[in-house]
Formats: structure tokens, sequence, C-alpha cells
């Protein structure tokens, strides 16, 4: 009976792909403690106009190694943008990055290329009851944002 890879064990694949067993099992167990759906709403004022400038961030962390596993979806005043992005453990935190657009692009549907595959759009650590997040290749528009702030926070 051939072997089939769903049938290998976590320290064979780790073995596979290079990686021991034990820093395996340890990065698999820091990324499901971080999977599930964040969300950040962002207020940016108001236009001349009086419109209101909003703009949703909703970010979906899925198993490890799973297709659509880490997912930032930006939509609101004059924005609609998702991006493929992966994970990278940091300490105790995680650091979100760039991987794609859904077309399988690495530049935006008007041939701009806003990020490098790998750059980190920004990071998110456990303080006390709630996230922080510290903004790096990604940062929200509109009036003063802070590089580290408690932006995000897990959607129910």
């Amino acid at each position: 009976m051939p072997t089939t890879l769903s049938r290998m064990s976590a320290a064979g694949l780790a073995v596979f792909a290079g990686l021991s067993p034990p820093a395996f099992a340890e990065e698999g167990a820091a990324a499901r403690e971080w999977q599930g759906r964040y969300r950040y709403e962002h207020a940016a004022g108001r236009t001349a106009g009086g419109t209101g400038i909003a703009v949703t961030y909703d970010l979906t962390l899925g198993p490890p190694g799973t297709r659509g596993g880490c997912v930032l979806s930006m939509a609101g005043f004059q924005t609609d943008e998702r991006l493929l992005c992966q994970t990278q453990r940091e300490g105790d935190g995680l650091t979100v990055t760039f991987h794609r657009y859904p077309d399988g692009r690495t530049v935006n549907k008007y041939g701009v290329a806003v990020y490098r595959p790998g750059q980190p759009l920004f990071s998110l650590s456990r303080e006390g009851a709630g996230l922080v997040t510290r903004w790096q290749g990604l940062r929200p528009d509109g009036q003063a944002v802070p590089e580290t702030g408690s932006f995000f926070a897990k959607a129910k």
C-alpha cells in the first residue's frame, strides 16, 4: 500500500520540510492559538463635504498550511482590497506578512507593487486582555494613527 502525506507523522513532515520536530510542533501550536477572525474598524474623520471616512480591516487566520489560511480584507471609503498573507511567530506574538493578491500576482489591480512578498504588514501581540498592533508596511490612512496601539480585536 503506497504511503501518502496524510499518513505521515508530524515529525516525518517536519524532517521532510527541513525543520526539527519540536520546532514544527511549537510553530503549529502557536498558529493554532491565533486562529480566528479579527477586525479593526478605522474611523479617519470626514471629507470636506461631511462624508464619514471609515475602513474595516478583517483578518482571518486559519490552520497553518491551508490555502487561504491568512487573508486580510480592507473595505470602506475608497477601499476594496484583499491580500493573501502569511504569518511568522515573533516571541509570543505574530507578524503578518504580504504574500500575494488573490489573482496570484504581487501587484494590485492597477499594476502597482504596493508591498513586497514577505514584507511585514503589521504584528500582533497579546497584552492583558487585549491585542496590541504595531503597524509596519501597512498603515491606515487618514487622521494620525499611532504606530502602536489597540486596533484589532477578535471577532465573534
